[in-house]
Order: C-alpha cells, then sequence, then structure tokens
C-alpha cells in the first residue's frame, strides 16, 4: 500500500479558473502541492491573491515552452515572442548549440521569477511533460541543482501495475504517451524515489481507479498524483479567444470539475502528504 502521497495540480497562474480550485482544493480539500507557471497571463494573481492564502501548500516550477510569452527576448523557440511548441515539435526539433543555450536561458528566467516573487520551490517538471525529453530534462536537472529545488518530476509509473487498476479508462493516446514517456525516461537521469500516477488516466484522474491503485500498490512507498482542477466560468471570453483552442477545449472539459472534485475526497485521510 502507498504510504505517503503528493496530491499536485499543474497549471497554476494559467487561468482565473485554475487559480481558485487551487486556492479552494488545498484551503479546504487534500491538494498538496502546485506547479506554478512563470510566463502565464494570471501568474501575478497567482502571486498575491492564491500563494499568501495557501500558507501549506508547496509550489514547483512548471516549465512552460508549449504557450504563452517567452521571458526570454528573442527565442529561437518562439514566434513573435509567444511560445507555440508542442511536445513533440520539441522532441524533434534539432538541438543546435544556439537552441540548446536559448532552451536554459529560457527555462532559468521562469525558475528566477517564481524565486524572486519570493517563492521557496519545492519542486520542478514541464507543462505537457517537455521537462522529460532527454535534452531538456538535463538542463533541468542542472538548474534545478543550481537552484537547489529538491525535486524532479520522473514517470515513476510501471506500466503492468497502472494498467491493472485504469486500463478499462485509458485511451488509446494514453497508452502511446505512457509507452513514449517511459522510453524517453529511459536517457534520463532518475531517482527512482517517487511513483507517478497515471499517464493512462491522464487529466481524467478518477477515484474510483485512483484509490484501488493507492491501496494495493507495492512499487513505491511515495506517489505523486497530478491533477488538473479548473472551476469554469471565472474566466472572460476574451481570454479564451487568446488561447489555442486545445488550451480552450481542455480548460473546458468537464474533468476539470470531476478533478477538482476529487481533491476533497476523504479517502485520501487514509494517506499521509509528504513535505517536500
Amino acid at each position: 500500500m502507498v504510504k505517503k502521497i503528493i496530491l499536485n495540480a499543474d497549471d497554476l497562474g494559467f487561468s482565473l479558473g485554475v487559480n481558485d480550485a487551487i486556492l479552494k482544493a488545498n484551503t479546504d480539500g487534500y491538494l498538496s502541492h502546485a506547479s506554478l507557471m512563470a510566463n502565464t497571463t494570471y501568474f501575478d494573481h497567482a502571486i498575491s491573491e492564491i500563494i499568501p492564502n495557501c500558507p501549506q501548500l508547496k509550489v514547483g516550477v512548471h516549465v512552460n515552452l508549449t504557450c504563452a510569452t517567452a521571458l526570454l527576448s528573442g527565442n529561437l523557440l518562439s514566434i513573435n515572442g509567444e511560445l507555440k511548441n508542442t511536445f513533440v515539435t520539441l522532441l524533434f526539433r534539432r538541438k543546435t548549440k544556439r537552441v540548446l543555450e536559448h532552451l536554459e536561458r529560457e527555462i532559468e528566467l521562469q525558475i528566477l521569477k517564481i524565486k524572486n516573487a519570493g517563492i521557496n520551490i519545492s519542486h520542478i517538471d514541464g507543462h505537457e511533460h517537455v521537462h522529460i525529453i532527454p535534452s531538456i530534462n538535463k538542463i533541468v536537472r542542472k538548474l534545478a541543482k543550481k537552484h537547489n529545488i529538491q525535486r524532479v518530476r520522473e514517470i515513476n509509473e510501471n506500466i503492468f501495475d497502472s494498467y491493472q487498476f485504469n486500463g478499462r479508462t485509458a485511451s488509446f493516446a494514453n497508452v502511446i504517451k505512457l509507452l513514449l514517456l517511459k522510453f524517453l525516461s529511459l536517457f534520463n537521469e532518475n531517482s527512482g524515489e517517487v511513483g507517478f500516477y497515471s499517464m493512462l488516466n491522464t487529466c481524467e484522474i478518477n477515484g474510483k481507479n485512483l484509490f484501488p491503485f493507492l491501496q494495493n500498490n507495492k512499487t513505491y512507498e511515495t506517489v505523486e498524483v497530478m491533477v488538473h482542477p479548473a472551476i469554469f466560468g471565472l474566466d472572460s471570453t476574451e481570454y479564451f479567444k487568446g488561447l489555442d483552442e486545445r488550451f480552450v477545449k481542455f480548460l473546458k472539459d468537464d474533468h476539470r470539475k470531476s478533478e477538482y472534485d476529487l481533491c476533497f475526497d476523504e479517502r485520501f485521510e487514509h494517506f499521509a502528504n509528504r513535505d517536500v
């Protein structure tokens, strides 16, 4: 049985609906960690209105290379200052010396923006898992050591264990995603200390699958559960007009509300939050 969990919400700073969901899921629910995007519209709102009201929330860096404004002026990975990459385009992008330099400078600027806002950074991960791409993972780990960030998210998910509990609701796309991330992780420096749940249900986490997994899993003592909670209706139509359609669809998806509701499930009482 898993003894400790890290219940982590990604995308803090992405929208008002995400920010408010994280606030309430932490103060009234069981959410223990959140990953903050440094270059999105509601970063300042997260810094001034959310984090000060969540004194127990552990905050990390959510490295963002696939949307919003680049912090590095003239970033080779941006178009007119906007980051419009996908995981696949970043994976296959030719990593010249200049491209790697711009990747490192952009990621460090995102770390520094959060650090300079007075945040004691607990962890680092990547929006759409871009930090698992080996060339980017190497940079992230280098900067984590430089800035004394203790934990880098690892996709330590046992495929067979996960399929046993999550396979019935796993999409084909998520099966392929897990296999790809596990393959790429072979080329990364992994501690193997913290397990991960669950790429097979990514962005669609539900208690019916999650709690039997936590109760029966014998592989890891500590597991990170990644959720993407949001409350729909707080963001303006104008805000959505400025987003790529895939992110609009994501933020309006019913699973944002169901993952938000999951953060209040009293079955989390059986698992101690890990203080990292």
